[in-house]
């Protein structure tokens, strides 16, 4: 049985689902079978982000009991699976949410990793989608609200028997304002397993619809998404070949790096 970890955060914006997804490559990368399912159902943005707006079989057919999850597993890039949700909203207000904890059982019964892309939040979607994993993970961003956010999750994860492995902290810039990690894990209790930096390649991939993992496997986050992949697996995680251009490589041909 594969393990089944829930991304989750308190809040919109913290860039939980490009974290789902590129640490979804990275154990795919290293031959873990991997799967990123898309529980946010009323904003589903894995596939977007993905380049692949529309699947003929999605979560939502999946919660209403129309299909087995398996059939709504698409192919990925760098051998990564993914569940999409539906970008229409007409048929959201038909699906059960307590469907979802079968589905990822049923998951991890094929995969090594189901890594759940939760909404952010408390209510019952962002409730089941925690609920439905084993372990979790939370996202937050080093500052005041998005900490506050994140208590009320870690409650969650507390009162349903979920293991919260530890804290993600995204979109890190090295301000002084921002809450020190030594000050996150005494408040939240939970250890801090990966800072991410604050990366204009991120956006950049987001907007070109391509994981900056793949179109730039050198950038900062990029980094950091391998080590966190690293952590969470307990395996080495390979580096990728980057690609240099024709100044380096002459400058290398003289032995100068």
């Amino acid at each position: 049985m594969g393990r089944s970890i829930v991304l989750a955060s308190g809040k919109g914006g913290t860039g939980k689902t490009t974290v789902a997804i590129n640490l979804g490559i990275a154990l795919a990368s290293a031959g873990k079978k991997t799967v990123v399912v898309d529980a946010d159902v009323a904003m589903a943005n894995v596939g977007i982000l993905l380049g692949i707006e529309r699947a003929p079989i999605s979560l939502h057919n999946v919660l209403m009991g129309e299909a087995d999850v398996k059939d709504a597993v698409y192919e990925g890039p760098a051998k990564l699976r993914y569940v999409p949700a539906a970008l229409s909203l007409d048929k959201y207000a038909k699906v059960d949410f307590e469907r979802l904890r079968d589905a990822v059982k049923e998951l991890a019964g094929d995969y090594d990793f189901v890594i759940v892309d939760c909404a952010p939040g408390l209510a019952k979607d962002a409730r089941e989608a925690i609920k439905a994993a084993k372990e979790a993970i939370l996202v937050i961003n080093p500052e005041p609200a998005s900490l506050a956010d994140g208590l009320k999750v870690k409650a969650i994860c507390d009162r349903e028997d979920v293991k919260l492995i530890g804290v993600i902290v995204n979109a890190v810039t090295g301000d002084r304002s921002e809450i020190k990690k030594v000050d996150l894990e005494t408040i939240i209790g939970a250890p801090v397993i990966q800072e991410l930096p604050e990366d204009k390649e991120v956006r950049k991939a987001s907007a070109l619809q391509e994981p900056v993992i793949i179109r730039k496997p050198d950038a900062p986050f990029s980094r950091g998404v391998r080590e966190l992949a690293r952590k969470v697996s307990g395996g080495a995680i390979p580096e990728p070949r980057i690609k240099k251009g024709v100044f380096s490589s002459i400058l290398a041909a003289f032995g100068i790096k």
